[in-house]
């Protein structure tokens, strides 16, 4: 099982897992006690989080932006049939389900907000009713329109933007489809724009994919707990191309995301996903017994290889997800430790040849949006709050959204 899946308590899907205390309704309070579940920085100082709250028993969204790096918030208007569908749900039914809804900006004036809301229980549907939605503004959040993509079950996994072109990944097991898609990020114009094979696992944990830039080159990988089910490569023109992928996926390696120090170097973290015994031979020393390793290619990500063995055993294992390896500067790396005893949040500014725990608690989302500043998304003993780090992961703060 891969460590972002072992991590349950950090996956989006878990996000809703919030406390069951009362919690005081917009009307004729000072402000309801906000659950963040998605972060989406499209500049250093511009940034926006959604999160969730309770609302007179029933569930409720807010999206907050920031143009000063988080020193002050405003409101944004989120969608009038999410607001609608998220009433369906009481507070206490999203601490029963795993649903995710995630939200992400191109700039200050296209974003997109999706995932999976409750709807009406139909005739053939069952009891929850889960349906994917994908909505967009085009406007800073002013108007918000339903986005109908092909096929229309097409569930959104993950968004990201580069340059004029926002990119999606989306998936539905229902028509047995997985898809790369993209859009100028001033429309929804979305068409299939990759020539590589990408394709659903067939069974396993829930799906992931990450997209990483650098410079003009992209990098795309998709897959869960059995291994990686796509790869491509960003091409010249925007779209995607075929690429091999990491070749550490021949260990038989679950999926990570990769990430991108330089246009050139690329950082991932990994272990077996243990479907194959013996492992073969060209596998990292004790990789058949759970190791956990960090794995580099100098060369754009046509090769990798080992380059620091992090743990030798399942039971204290370091753990990657979404922004996970981060590398604000060359060297630095963050990473999530994972033991019998709980969470923490790792820091080596050595290329992880020695590391200190920078928070002691649950991880879910990391963007860095600068060498020294990034936000996190930290689990308090049932709630959600975002963090703030000025000086390059070594310390982090709460930041009241």
């Amino acid at each position: 099982m891969s460590r972002y899946s072992r991590v349950g308590a950090l996956t989006l899907g878990f996000l809703f897992a919030f406390s069951m205390l009362p919690v005081p309704d917009t009307a004729g309070a000072s402000s309801p006690q906000l659950d963040s579940i998605s972060l989406s920085f499209p500049t250093a100082q511009r940034g926006y989080v959604l999160s969730l709250f309770d609302c007179a028993a029933k569930t409720c969204a807010a999206l907050r932006v920031t143009d000063d790096a988080s020193s002050s918030w405003g409101v944004v208007p989120i969608p009038r049939q999410l607001k609608q569908s998220l009433k369906l749900a009481s507070w206490g039914t999203y601490n029963t389900s795993y649903p995710t809804l995630s939200v992400h900006f191109a700039d200050a004036s296209n974003g997109w907000i999706y995932g999976v809301v409750p709807a009406p229980v139909t005739r053939t549907s069952t009891n929850p009713n889960w349906v994917n939605r994908l909505w967009s503004t085009h406007d800073g959040g002013e108007t918000w329109s339903e986005v109908r993509l092909d096929p229309r079950s097409l569930g959104v996994v993950q968004m990201a933007s580069h340059g004029a072109w926002t990119y999606l990944f989306g998936a539905s097991f229902q028509v047995g489809r997985a898809l790369l898609l993209a859009t100028p990020s001033n429309s929804d114009r979305w068409k299939t724009t990759s020539s590589a094979r990408i394709e659903l696992p067939a069974g396993g944990t829930q799906l992931e994919g990450t997209f990483t830039f650098a410079g003009s080159n992209g990098w795309f990988v998709a897959g869960n707990d059995r291994g990686f089910t796509a790869s491509a490569r960003l091409l010249r023109n925007g779209s995607w191309g075929a690429w091999s992928g990491p070749t550490y996926e021949k260990f038989d390696a679950s999926y990570t995301p990769v990430s991108a120090v330089t246009n050139r170097l690329l950082l991932a973290e990994d272990d077996t996903a243990g479907f194959v015994y013996p492992p073969a031979s060209t596998v990292p020393p004790h990789w058949n017994i759970g190791a956990t390793w960090l794995f580099i290619s100098y060369d754009e990500g046509a090769t990798f290889e080992p380059f620091r063995e992090l743990s030798r055993a399942y039971d204290a294992t370091y753990s990657s997800g979404p922004g996970l390896p981060a590398v604000p500067v060359p060297g630095t790396i963050l990473l999530q430790r994972t033991t019998n005893s709980g969470y923490y949040l790792m820091r080596s500014a050595n290329w992880g040849r020695t590391w200190q725990v920078v928070l002691r608690r649950p991880v879910s989302q990391v963007v860095f949006t600068s060498r020294t500043t990034g936000f996190a998304i930290v689990q308090l003993g049932s709630r959600y709050s975002l963090f703030r780090t000025t000086d390059t992961g070594s310390h982090w703060v709460k930041v009241n959204v």
